[in-house]
């Protein structure tokens, strides 16, 4: 696996959330660290930037803001920082990490302007925060079994490891909270089900704890928010008449991406579940989008992937799940209804394998019978991009490993009315063997 680039550990030294536009200040009030500066950055960097989390400094003074103050200019008016991917007014989705146009000038006029501390009275208290559990006590709590070593150095790691889950009868699942032990080294965390018992073979014959991941997760990923974590990310509940049932004897799989921090470490993860006696009203799919018709040639800069399916009936996009790797360069997932124009679920067009995310539609998007949803991406196998791992750049074909490509994008549905369910699952599992077929014909 690839190791975090110097270009990435860049992007990380500022992770800033959402927040609403900031009165533009006027031309003649300088802006001071204490009145203007700290309330931005103790609202929208502090969560990250402080001592035990995933950031690699702090940000709680004027001095832990003053020595990097150049480079939070430049990363968020080059808008590398926040690092949220994907393009304002193409899809709307919960939690997005944007600063406004105001709050990007406000912060490179402090700098230009000699980066000024200000009148004491003027700084507001820092921020407080709540180690324990969000959503309040979970109902059941996992921790892994072993803790697993990371090195020091080295490509980053992708972990599965096994956990068992037993869920009293009559309850549901409703939401889950993940807590990492050690934040610096966790860069993200997805969750799945396996039902099949190969995990746990392929955990039983390592080893170490766990057993060698990948990004194509074993098994099936949780539905909407339970499926993913990432430093920033609130837990959130399932939407209403969600919730999702649970077959004991099932194994719950953690797969951790981990990443080095120049010491030796170690992760023991834990992970919060919530149950409802609320059974399911209704019910998800997940639809799957590849393209793996892949080879590039070197040189080129404008490989075109592609990967369709309509939807038979009534649906709406509660979440999705894009996946490129390393020379992916830009991403757009398109609804084009059977009449009306066709509008963007989501368009990413400077992909980076190192920000990879769930996002989830706010609100949900309908989506009429008839729809069709495209999958459209570019990937540049050229020496002029920077992302490219190869100089000079080589041939690159599909395939799971970071070195090969990929095109793909998981689309989490609900259908409108649930009497419909049958017709849109039926509808994906021709489509699911239909691919099968035309692969093996190769």
């Amino acid at each position: 696996m690839k190791a975090l680039s110097f270009y990435t550990a860049l992007i990380a030294l500022l992770v800033l959330r959402s927040a609403p536009a900031a009165d533009a200040l006027p031309s003649s009030e300088p802006p001071t660290f204490n009145k203007h500066i700290a309330p931005l950055v103790f609202e929208h960097c502090a969560s990250c930037h402080r001592p035990g989390e995933v950031a690699p400094f702090s940000l709680l003074t004027f001095s832990d803001v003053k020595k990097r103050a150049g480079q939070i200019a430049q990363l968020t008016t080059s808008r590398l920082m926040p690092p949220w991917k994907s393009v304002e007014g193409h899809g709307r989705f919960i939690g997005e990490r944007r600063l406004s146009q105001d709050q990007i000038d406000m912060l490179a006029r402090w700098v230009s302007q000699g980066s000024v501390e200000g009148d004491s009275r003027d700084l507001p208290p820092a921020p407080k925060f709540n180690d324990s559990w969000a959503l309040g006590q979970p109902d059941i709590v996992l921790t892994m079994p072993e803790p697993y070593p990371v090195p020091a150095d080295g490509p980053d790691v992708y972990r599965n490891f096994i956990l068992n889950l037993e869920i009293p009868a009559g309850k549901y699942i409703k939401a889950l909270e993940y807590r990492p032990s050690n934040r610096r080294v966790v860069h993200h965390a997805l969750f799945a089900s396996d039902a099949s018992g190969k995990a746990r073979k392929d955990d039983e014959a390592d080893p170490l704890p766990g057993f060698q991941g990948s990004l194509n997760i074993p098994g099936r990923l949780f539905p909407g928010s339970m499926s993913a974590w990432a430093p920033g990310r609130e837990a959130r509940p399932l939407p209403d008449n969600i919730s999702m049932p649970w077959k004991n004897g099932t194994d719950l799989i953690l797969q951790l991406h981990l990443h080095p921090s120049g010491k030796p470490e170690v992760e023991q993860s834990t992970i919060g579940f919530f149950l409802t006696d609320e059974r399911p009203r209704r019910s998800m799919v997940d639809v799957m989008l590849l393209d793996n018709k892949i080879d590039i040639p070197p040189g080129e800069a404008a490989f075109r992937t592609r990967d369709e399916f309509s939807v038979p009936v009534e649906m709406e996009v509660l979440a999705l799940f894009p996946h490129m790797h390393l020379i992916g360069r830009d991403f757009r997932i398109t609804a084009v209804p059977p009449t009306g124009e066709p509008f963007d679920l989501i368009w990413i067009n400077d992909w980076d394998f190192n920000w990879q995310s769930l996002y989830q539609c706010e609100p949900s998007v309908r989506l009429p019978a008839g729809t069709k949803v495209v999958l459209e991406a570019l990937h540049d196998n050229s020496a002029a991009n920077i992302r490219n791992p190869q100089n000079p750049p080589r041939r690159v074909t599909f395939g799971e490993e970071t070195s090969n490509e990929m095109t793909a994008a998981l689309v989490q549905l609900v259908p409108v009315q649930e009497a419909d369910l049958t017709r849109m699952t039926d509808a994906n599992k021709r489509r699911i063997v239909s691919a099968i077929k035309a692969t093996a014909k190769k």
